[in-house]
């Protein structure tokens, strides 16, 4: 007497193996793809829908730069201030003007 009734569904078969293999391959990509879209990355939109021109330079801490490009056609400065806040920066301002053009000759 054989008992091979529940046997076939304990054991996957080769197109199931291919499918879990191929979804445990996958599910890094997935949870990457949820990102925080204020980091900008793969998302195919402006970080910067508002800016200000109102923060002082002596309160940014750091000062990230996105040119223009297919994601967004406007230049973008997101500053990270001191007690850890983004804001979005207006590059059209005449004292973030100064600031570029000092981080431009710098580079140079």
């Amino acid at each position: 007497m054989s008992l091979r009734v529940g046997s076939r569904a304990a054991r996957p078969g080769p197109v199931r193996g291919l499918l879990l293999l191929l979804g445990l391959l996958l599910l890094p990509a997935v949870v990457a793809g949820a990102s925080d879209p204020e980091e900008g990355d793969g998302d195919l939109q402006c970080v910067c829908m508002k800016t200000t021109s109102r923060v002082h330079p002596k309160y940014i801490v750091s000062l990230e730069m996105i040119r223009p490009g297919p994601h967004c056609p406007t230049f973008q400065m997101i500053a990270t201030l001191k007690k850890g806040r983004k804001t979005c920066l207006d590059p059209d301002a005449p004292i973030y003007r100064k600031i570029i053009k000092k981080l431009m000759e710098r580079k140079l």
